[in-house]
């Protein structure tokens, strides 16, 4: 096999190779990079609904738990309620 540094043009070819390689590259890591930010502002999307749909839950807990007549008991069989009203 053939040494680069004793053929320039065959380094050279190297070079070029390696340069499209390295271009490829960031391509990729740029598209990463992008896609990457679209989760993340994703994911602040859902923590922020998750966060809305927990106080909702409270507070349509605590509504049942304050009409007339409400037998607390039957909800207090499902654990998540349960859980919720020993908080």
């Amino acid at each position: 096999m053939e040494n680069p540094t004793e053929n320039p043009s065959k380094a050279a070819e190297y070079l070029q190779e390696l340069n499209k390689i390295i271009e490829t590259q960031q391509g990729l890591l740029e598209k990463q990079r992008v896609r990457i930010d679209e989760l993340e502002l994703h994911m602040t999307d859902l923590c922020t609904e998750n966060v809305s749909l927990k106080e909702q839950h409270q507070r349509h807990l605590a509504t049942c738990r304050i009409q007339p007549g409400n037998n607390s008991s039957s909800l207090g069989a499902i654990k998540e309620n349960a859980t919720m009203q020993e908080k």
